[in-house]
């Protein structure tokens, strides 16, 4: 079982992941081609506004789960209401569609949370190992889904990037019973749902380093929301086309696969803090790259981004895992996870009024939120023979890791 999990673990998290990058473009193309666009924006909406609360309470399922099945059935219930989504747009029932929507976003945050919890590993170096991982997916699902999606559009029309989707979301549900659970004693009486949902609350809100790191998550989101809207007008004023924004977010993720893949070999993750706060100035200073107005500069901004994107996740997955205990993993992740979506979606609005400034000063005010962010990120570093660097702890430090074993 050992085996299986390392090989199918963070292959279904590959998969999921892909699955989810390509969701919200599956869905636009679905309802383009159905001359139903407005529907299929506002489904998106809601995907990501029910993601946002359902976070923290899909965590505190997971969290109280003994197998992988919860997990399982969060990833088939999210495919499932894409799925149902699909359905009712087809038939043109939108009203339909949105509330499918709702119900399904209440799941999706299992892609980010559900897995990122149990990709961990009692060995310190297989432990940063699999946040690197962990991040990298993303970066992997960021290169790959859009540009899946785009492909089987052009190849077999606006249905066929949402079953793509729902093939690799239903892969990484196979791969979900593999996942890695984190044992811890069995809740008693006086440790419910709610309760458990408050501690996770509290270990956010009151633990310094997960305060710290979320704070800056949080701020940095809202800066790349910023910025994610500001693509395609880079791509026009650069390139003469909102398209070429496309290849810069590519090269952003593939410059984030390379650098956390430098981050493995060199082991980095040791002071997770550290490379979470420097990750996040050199992102900022990238997108201030940005704002140079060359297309030269803008795609050497992209690679800057990325080489920062990259390290950037995986040292904000290694703080959660060293600081996160046994009981409140997943809902840590999951309710981090929704915090982001959450942040990331102002940005996008806030986007909008600072465009009427101009391109220049809406790249500055997303550049100087990474840098608010590194800031903050700076009480979240640990220093030597103080962090701990193995997701096992000695049970006599409290709001700690128990002890992680494979299902079985």
């Amino acid at each position: 079982m050992a085996n299986r999990y390392t090989v199918m673990a963070p292959l279904g998290a590959i998969a999921s992941r892909a699955g989810d990058e390509m969701a919200g473009t599956a869905i636009l193309l679905f309802a383009y081609g159905g001359s139903a666009a407005d529907d299929g924006a506002a489904v998106f909406g809601l995907l990501a506004v029910a993601a946002a609360v359902g976070g923290p309470l899909l965590g505190v399922w997971l969290d109280r789960a003994r197998s992988g099945g919860p997990l399982a059935l969060s990833l088939a219930s999210f495919t499932v209401g894409l799925a149902g989504v699909g359905v009712a747009l087809h038939h043109r029932h939108e009203e339909l569609a949105m509330v499918v929507a709702v119900l399904a976003g209440l799941f999706g945050p299992a892609v980010a949370g559900g897995w990122s919890a149990s990709l961990t590993h009692l060995d310190a170096a297989r432990a940063q190992r699999l946040a690197v991982l962990d991040a990298s997916s993303y970066s992997l699902a960021g290169l790959v889904g859009p540009a899946f999606a785009g492909v089987a559009y052009a190849v077999a029309g606006p249905g066929a990037p949402l079953v793509l989707t729902l093939l690799l979301l239903g892969a990484g549900t196979v791969c979900a019973p593999f996942a890695r659970v984190r044992r811890h004693e069995r809740p008693g009486a006086e440790s419910r749902p709610l309760a458990d949902l408050r501690r996770g609350v509290a270990v956010l809100t009151r633990q310094p380093g997960l305060r710290a790191a979320t704070l800056s998550s949080c701020v940095a989101s809202f800066g790349f929301g910023v910025f994610a809207v500001l693509v395609p007008a880079i791509g026009q004023e650069q390139f003469g086309s909102p398209a070429a924004g496309s290849i810069l977010l590519a090269l952003v993720a593939a410059a984030a696969l390379a650098s956390n893949a430098l981050l493995t070999r060199r082991g980095a993750l040791r002071r997770p803090g550290r490379v979470l706060a420097r990750a996040t100035v050199l992102v900022g200073l990238g997108i201030a790259l940005a704002a140079a107005g060359h297309p030269v500069a803008a795609i050497l901004a992209a690679l800057v981004i990325g080489a920062g994107d990259g390290p950037q996740l995986a040292g904000l997955i290694q703080i959660r895992h060293q600081e996160a205990s046994a009981r409140l993993c997943t809902q840590v992740f999951a309710t981090g996870a929704s915090l982001k979506i959450a942040a990331s979606g102002v940005g996008a609005l806030a986007a909008a009024p600072l465009l009427h400034a101009g391109l220049t000063v809406a790249l500055l005010t997303a550049a100087a939120a990474h840098l608010v962010a590194a800031r903050l990120a700076g009480g979240a570093g640990n220093h030597p023979g103080e962090g701990r660097t193995s997701p096992v702890l000695d049970a006599a430090r409290p709001g700690r890791i128990d002890r992680v074993d494979s299902h079985r």
